[in-house]
């Protein structure tokens, strides 16, 4: 009998040790099941937040590449420098959640963007996300940022008793670069601050005597290899010329276009103010009997978006030529080299002028030639000002320059020389005008390559609570 009941009460004990290890286990499966459905909503709230901070890197990129204002801030000097902008949006991608991005630049084209989500939680919590990325747009590709660029592999810069100036770009070779007899060159990043940020760069050799100055960031060379050339190389490598297509049968030629306006009739042609001709393709003779009816001191003023000359242009005998739109001729184009010009006995002597507008965004602007391009000793007698693109599939060159040169664009040449002893040639880089005048407008032909680079992300960083 007392064996009996010493059994029964260890049944009693083994039974409720049984009981309390399964409660036990029923308590820590349910805990870990709450635990495990917190951790889950915990993390779905997570991933929604964070999908929500993506979301506003995405729109801050979108915006850099198509708001208008956020395009131009971000790439466009003085603005683009230091600009600052801030944005909010969300709420139609999660009713709980809302983010507000923020970028900040660094430079022109380079900036750190901010995203931060947040997200609602029940009992009035929230889930916060921030994602920061440096974002990188590439800028100026047709020529590698160059105000100058000599294009020829055999050919040189030449600057020779001259006063240049380079602002918010580089002035570029790809063979020697000799700068000679006591010449001042600048090389700015932008004519306000005046900082020294743009590079010297010559695929051969970059030589400066006679007394001669350079002042730039970075000379890159064959020869001489001085503050960042990381980018460049030295020597650097070569930047080749960009193509122009003048007069193939294609329709997106420039001489092709230029026809097709004339057939429309929207060629407009003034002669002292007055309207005198209704065309946009000329010979060379037919453009030489415009500017010679327009007399001396007279204005020729072209106001077609594209003026073509199957032939060569001499401007001389004291002319004006205002272009507002872009020029191109077959042969060499000379402004002021000739003083006089006599016609059946008649003699004009004087010193000329040419002046180029651009007529605005997604219209090409400057004077372009297959040949050569020579300003001469009676050009520019007062501030000459080019708003486009100077380009020569030969040489450009600048003999004397009387009075200050100003062009808004660049200047594209096999080979590029100055001499000058008087005034200063200042060349501002506007790569979006040089993008417009070889292309022929602000698209690229089928096939053709974009300007710029696509908004390229080069660090990500991301952090949560």
């Amino acid at each position: 009998m007392f064996r009996f009941k010493k059994k029964k009460g260890v049944i009693l004990i083994v039974s409720t040790l049984l009981l309390g290890v399964l409660l036990t286990l029923g308590a820590y499966f349910l805990t870990f099941t709450t635990t495990e459905s917190k951790i889950s909503k915990s993390q779905s709230a997570a991933v929604q937040t964070y999908y929500l901070a993506e979301a506003g890197v995405s729109e801050a990129i979108w915006k850099i590449k198509n708001d208008p204002v956020w395009k131009e801030n971000f790439i466009t000097p003085p603005a683009c420098y230091n600009w600052f902008a801030t944005s909010s949006g969300g709420s139609s991608l999660s009713p709980n959640g809302y983010f507000n991005i923020q970028i900040q630049n660094t430079d022109c084209g380079r900036g750190e963007i901010i995203s931060t989500a947040i997200f609602n939680l029940p009992n009035g919590k929230t889930a916060q996300r921030i994602v920061k990325t440096k974002v990188f747009k590439a800028i100026g590709s047709l020529v590698g940022d160059s105000a100058v660029l000599s294009s020829g592999s055999s050919e040189n810069i030449d600057l020779t008793a001259t006063a240049m100036n380079v602002y918010d770009g580089n002035l570029s070779s790809n063979n020697n670069l000799n700068i000679g007899l006591f010449s001042n060159i600048d090389v700015y990043d932008n004519p306000d601050t005046e900082k020294l940020e743009g590079k010297t760069l010559a695929k051969n050799n970059l030589i400066v005597s006679w007394g001669s100055t350079l002042d730039t960031l970075s000379k890159c060379a064959k020869n001489v290899c001085q503050g960042d050339c990381t980018d460049q190389g030295c020597p650097p490598v070569a930047i080749p010329m960009p193509m122009i297509d003048f007069d193939s049968g294609d329709p997106g030629s420039y001489k092709s276009k230029a026809a097709a306006d004339q057939a429309a009739g929207h060629c407009s042609v003034l002669c002292n103010g007055v309207p005198c001709d209704n065309k946009c393709i000329y010979t060379d003779k037919q453009f030489s009997d415009l500017l010679w009816t327009v007399g001396k001191n007279g204005t020729l003023t072209l106001n077609n978006g594209i003026t073509y000359i199957t032939g060569p242009l001499d401007l001389k005998g004291s002319r004006r030529l205002v272009i507002n739109g872009i020029l191109l001729a077959d042969g060499t184009v000379s402004i002021g080299e000739n003083d006089c010009w006599t016609v059946q006995g008649k003699k004009d002597c004087g010193n000329d002028q040419v002046t180029v507008n651009d007529p605005g965004m997604g219209e090409p602007s400057g004077i372009l030639t297959k040949g050569k391009m020579n300003f001469g000793l009676y050009s520019s007698f007062q501030n000459m000002d080019i708003r486009g693109l100077l380009y020569a599939s030969d040489e450009i060159k600048f003999v004397s320059l009387p009075w200050l040169f100003r062009v808004y664009g660049g200047i594209i040449g096999r080979k590029f020389s100055v001499i000058s002893i008087w005034a200063s040639l200042n060349v501002h880089l506007d790569n979006t005008i040089i993008t417009e005048a070889i292309w022929g407008g602000s698209q690229p032909p089928e096939g053709g390559t974009p300007p710029f680079s696509p908004v390229v992300t080069i660090e990500h960083w991301e952090e949560s609570y």
